[in-house]
């Protein structure tokens, strides 16, 4: 075992390499804290493991990750050329905003408390301003979703609003903003053609794209009418 392991000089966790084994012997035993351990990420390591010994939900440690990795994808827009800087980080600003809005709006509808939200929130906040805390703070789903229409994302907000009631399904407002951020992405492709924001736009409408075929396939696959999985699609309502 001692000619698999390495050393995380930054945190001083002892880690095997990932083998198939390995990794095949941690889902085996669902032993998350392991799990987080082999990241050699530290702060995330904590972070689960005190969620683990609490005997916390697993969506609390799934949304400890997404936070871990979003962050370290916005650290990644921190480019040292202003102009791909400038391309990139609005397209992954304005992800994790919307991301950030249906985590509080999601969480509001299952009774999840203010102090957990908070927990598994990522740590940007490119475009909600105020609005992300006064959402968080709030008492139901509508004043969260009301306090978003204060933001650019008002028009998708908004008219999700006019329908919504307690208890509804937030399916339609993810929806809407993912089609606000594909045409985001698009907008990229009329700007300035040498930057790193084109290949990060492109790459965003391809996985909008599998997930227009995937939504077609499960329709189809549950004898939905066409116009119920066109509900789902992004890109035919964005092209």
């Amino acid at each position: 075992m001692a000619a698999n392991v390495e050393r995380d000089g930054s945190s001083g966790i002892t880690t095997p390499e990932l083998t198939t084994d390995f990794v095949r012997g941690i889902v085996e035993t669902r032993n998350l804290e392991r799990l987080a351990q082999v990241t050699g990420a530290s702060a995330i390591y904590g972070e689960i493991s005190s969620v683990v010994s609490e005997g916390r939900p697993l969506a609390l440690v799934e949304g400890i990750v997404d936070k871990h990795g979003l962050a370290l994808l916005w650290r990644a827009t921190d480019m040292s050329d202003m102009i791909d800087r400038q391309s990139v980080q609005p397209l992954v600003g304005e992800q994790i905003d919307t991301l950030n809005l249906l985590l509080v709006a999601r969480s509001k509808a299952l009774g999840i408390a203010e102090d957990e939200i908070r927990r598994i929130l990522a740590p940007v906040n490119y475009r909600l301003g105020d609005a992300l805390s006064e959402a968080t703070s709030s008492g139901s789903t509508t004043n969260a979703l009301r306090a978003f229409t204060k933001t650019i994302y008002a028009s998708s907000v908004g008219q999700f609003l006019e329908t919504y009631k307690e208890g509804d399904s937030l399916h339609p407002l993810d929806s809407s903003l993912r089609r606000w951020h594909a045409a985001r992405c698009l907008a990229a492709f009329s700007g300035f053609p040498f930057c790193a924001g084109l290949p990060l736009a492109f790459t965003y409408l391809m996985g909008y794209e599998v997930s227009d075929l995937q939504s077609i396939i499960l329709g189809k696959e549950n004898g939905l009418s066409a116009d119920a999985i066109e509900q789902f699609l992004i890109l035919w309502k964005t092209l």
